[in-house]
């Protein structure tokens, strides 16, 4: 059931820009709190930091579902998250669903896909 809402969620970003502007995330944490919970995790306690990385991957894989497109390939989650503290450390106001469209379109340009100028 979750994995349905993801790839739903991934389809309307996808639909139109006037309808995605329209969209909420749900489940979405700030980005201070991934910064937070990932310096939890350094700690040894990673409860915190697992339930905002398996977010982060299911938003970018209901993404790629819903576009068919596969940028995630050859991408470890390792790297997934990397990126997200970089996004995060410039924008602590932002949150993870803006931070995995922002991940998106890097990925699709490190990797010589065209974006998808619907992408929020």
């Amino acid at each position: 059931m979750h994995y349905l809402t993801l790839l739903l969620l991934g389809c309307c970003l996808l639909g139109s820009s006037m309808l995605a502007v329209a969209l909420e995330s749900r489940g979405s944490r700030t980005c201070a709190t991934w910064q937070e919970h990932r310096l939890e995790e350094k700690g040894g306690h990673t409860q915190h930091a697992e339930v905002d990385q398996t977010w982060l991957v299911g938003y970018l894989s209901g993404v790629v579902a819903g576009s068919g497109i596969d940028f995630l390939s050859d991408t470890d989650n390792v790297s997934i998250f990397s990126m997200a503290d970089v996004y995060c450390q410039a924008n602590p106001l932002g949150n993870l669903a803006t931070a995995g469209t922002s991940l998106a379109r890097e990925l699709m340009q490190r990797k010589g896909i065209a974006n998808i100028p619907t992408l929020p």
